[in-house]
């Protein structure tokens, strides 16, 4: 977002009467915001070499805290969607994951629809 400073002046005149003496007053404006000046999204998505990196040393401190824990993250086939999934090595089982499984489910059964759709609107 970029925000612009629309006066350069620091002090305003308060209208006649204003002041607690019936004369103008001097009001003091509001100072300007610092300029921000937004990051595009594509500088914010980290690299697969990154987020490789930082999955290995969340791994190696899970390691050094005894935790038989193991964080991963792939890419659903069905759905090109980004999952995350903390497993226990020992079992295999699953402990966390985003997005879950059913919602995983729900994103592709509204692929197929749209695709459906897509051919219905070519026919």
């Amino acid at each position: 977002m970029l925000i612009q400073n629309i006066s350069s002046t620091t002090q305003a005149i308060a209208p006649a009467g204003s002041a607690g003496n019936g004369g103008p007053a001097v009001v003091a404006a509001p100072s300007p915001a610092p300029q921000v000046a937004e990051t595009p999204v594509a500088a914010r998505v980290p690299t697969t070499a990154q987020l490789e990196s930082e999955v290995g040393k969340i791994n190696s401190a899970l390691q050094r805290n005894n935790k038989n824990l193991e964080l991963s993250i792939s890419v659903d086939q069905a759905t090109k969607k980004q999952v995350v999934k903390l497993t226990d090595k020992d079992t295999g089982d699953t402990l966390l994951q985003y997005p879950s499984e059913a919602v995983l489910a729900i994103a592709q059964g509204i692929d197929e629809f749209q695709q459906g759709m897509l051919l219905k609107q070519q026919a």
